[in-house]
């Protein structure tokens, strides 16, 4: 199941998309955990997730880096494009996350 990933503005509605992730988020099974990764753990494969400024910058980070340990080298192209993202998100207030499920 293929997850999009996109940062929006949100003010006071759902924005417009600002980027739009090139590669979808696919949960690695057997990684994630509530312990080392409690935001992407909760990442819904049905339903919409999203992330603000403060969880993107304080949090979002260690947890990349602990996935991005426990994953081969073709599934990091998926690590390399969410942190982009990450850095688009945190450019300016009122950006946020999206984890866009099926």
């Amino acid at each position: 199941m293929a997850i999009s990933m996109w940062v929006r503005e949100e003010m006071p509605d759902r924005g417009e998309r600002l980027d739009e992730g090139s590669l979808p988020w696919r949960v690695p099974q057997g990684v994630l955990n509530l312990r080392d990764t409690p935001l992407l753990v909760a990442v819904d494969p049905y339903g919409d997730t999203m992330f603000n400024r403060l969880q993107i910058e304080r949090q979002l980070p260690r947890e990349v880096k602990f996935v991005r340990a426990r994953l081969a080298a073709e599934r990091q192209p998926m690590l390399d494009e969410l942190e982009r993202l990450m850095g688009v998100a945190t450019q300016r207030v009122h950006r946020y996350l999206w984890f866009i499920g099926d």
